[in-house]
């Protein structure tokens, strides 16, 4: 059987503290990896920037591989408005956690996630072997400017990595 590998989102003062595993993440003006985003939308900021809650995701093993999982890649695909909009990212990876802030992020080596894409991907550190094994994270943040137009926006992005 293969590896089943999943993509997790911490948050909260302490790694593995609050975890949870799931395909969509919502870009929020609070602390949380389960609340919805109609209850807590980004608002457009009167002028300025507003910036959400970083978004700490990583890989965590589920199932064990034969051997090992690596070469961990992200990167971005399509979804992002025109203008008024940025998502940024640290690459590459970092490896030690701290508690989201909903302030401009200094994790990391900062970059914008638009250019990130299939020929030029975000590499995530870390070897998954056992239940349990995680990767080191990427740390993603929305900034909205208040040029912005307001709608319903999904990004789409993908990973990647090699089973043996």
């Amino acid at each position: 059987m293969a590896a089943v590998i999943s993509v997790v989102q911490n948050w909260g003062s302490y790694a593995g503290g609050n975890e949870v595993a799931k395909t969509i993440f919502y870009f929020l003006p609070i602390q949380s990896g389960i609340a919805s985003k109609n209850n807590n939308p980004m608002l457009i900021p009167a002028s300025g920037t507003k910036y959400s809650y970083e978004i700490w995701l990583r890989f965590r093993c589920d199932y064990p591989p034969s051997i090992k999982c690596d070469n961990f890649k992200v990167w971005y695909d399509s979804g992002m408005p025109s203008s008024g909009y940025k998502i940024t990212v640290n690459d590459p990876s970092i490896s030690q956690y701290s508690e989201p802030t909903n302030t401009k992020s200094t994790k990391g080596n900062r970059v914008d996630f638009t250019t990130k894409d299939s020929s030029d991907k975000i590499t995530v550190n870390g070897t998954l072997v056992n239940v349990g094994d995680y990767t080191e994270w990427l740390v993603f943040q929305l900034e909205v400017y208040s040029d912005a137009i307001a709608d319903d926006y999904s990004v789409i992005a993908y990973y990647q990595y090699d089973e043996q």
